[in-house]
This record gives C-alpha cells, sequence and structure tokens, in this order.
C-alpha cells in the first residue's frame, strides 16, 4: 500500500513539473507595446502646487505633464474651461484631455461628446481657447493637434494612450 501511494506521489509531482513547463512554453507572450499616438513632449515632473502657485511654463499646448494642483478635475464632459493644473494630475492618472479651441462651435462640441459618449472611461473633454489648434488631445506626455474633427483618430488616441501614465491605474 505504501509503495502505491509512493508512486502516486511521485506521479502527481512529475505531473506538475511537466504541467508548469508547458505553461512557461505553451503561454502567450506579451504582445509588443502598443505604439502610443501623438508628439512625444518632455516629462515636466510631477509637482504638487497650491492653487494659485508660480510655477514654469508649460512645454507643450495643452500641457501634458508638469507642475499640478493635488485636486484633480474629474473625468466628465465640461462645458467650460478646466484649469490646467487640474486637468494634468488628471493626466497623471492616465486620463485623455481632449480639448478644443471655440466654446461656440456646437457642430465640433457635440461631435467630440458623442465620442467621448461612446467610451468615457478616463476622458475629459473642455473647451480651451488658449488652444493654438482646433482640437487637441492630451495624455501624459504625448499630445496630437487636429485641425478637423476626425473620430477614428481621436478615439484611437484615447484607445492607445489612456493609462499610460505614471499612476495609470488611479481614480480620475
Amino acid at each position: 500500500m505504501e509503495g502505491n501511494f509512493n508512486k502516486i506521489a511521485i506521479g502527481v509531482v512529475i505531473l506538475l513539473i511537466l504541467g508548469a513547463v508547458a505553461f512557461v512554453l505553451l503561454a502567450p507572450k506579451k504582445s509588443p507595446e502598443i505604439n502610443l499616438l501623438g508628439e512625444q513632449i518632455a516629462d515636466q515632473g510631477r509637482d504638487h502646487i497650491a492653487p494659485g502657485s508660480a510655477h514654469d511654463p508649460y512645454n507643450s499646448n495643452p500641457p501634458t505633464s508638469g507642475p499640478h494642483w493635488e485636486k484633480q478635475a474629474t473625468c466628465k464632459v465640461y462645458d467650460e474651461p478646466v484649469a490646467d493644473e487640474a486637468a494634468i494630475h488628471s493626466l497623471e492618472h492616465g486620463a485623455v484631455w481632449i480639448t478644443y479651441k471655440d466654446k461656440d462651435d456646437k457642430e465640433l462640441s457635440d461631435s467630440l461628446k458623442s465620442v467621448v459618449e461612446k467610451d468615457p472611461t478616463k476622458v475629459l473633454l473642455s473647451p480651451r481657447p488658449e488652444n493654438d489648434s482646433k482640437i487637441a488631445l492630451a495624455s501624459w506626455t504625448r499630445l496630437m493637434k487636429l485641425d478637423a474633427f476626425d473620430e477614428s483618430q481621436i478615439t484611437t488616441f484615447i484607445k492607445s494612450n489612456r493609462n499610460n501614465a505614471p499612476e495609470g491605474l488611479a481614480q480620475c
């Protein structure tokens, strides 16, 4: 009886080892990194500052990193501009910030809102009169500017850049 038990135990151990080896050899390999869309912008850090505090100018328009408030902007659709310092904190948490220059362009605003409503997770949408392009999409250290609405490019930017940030798993 004891001999059979030992044979069974050895058999189980061998099966476990073979299973582990097979798992390692046959498990799907990590897929290559997704190509992030937009221009790479130099990282300006993640320092928290008090509202109203002076700081060095941002290196992009809109900004994609740098000094920001401790309180982040909630990921949602805004009808009024969002402070850069609040939005940057959201970017640090993996959000994508979509901005448009002309607050009164209802057709563009409605089109952008429609895109965001289809996939609202970790996305902010707001007018931003300081933009130097009609539409700008920002994520942590990435920026894409568009002169016209392009749903495909906007959707792809959101999917490829969302959560690509120092605190990508944090809430927005």
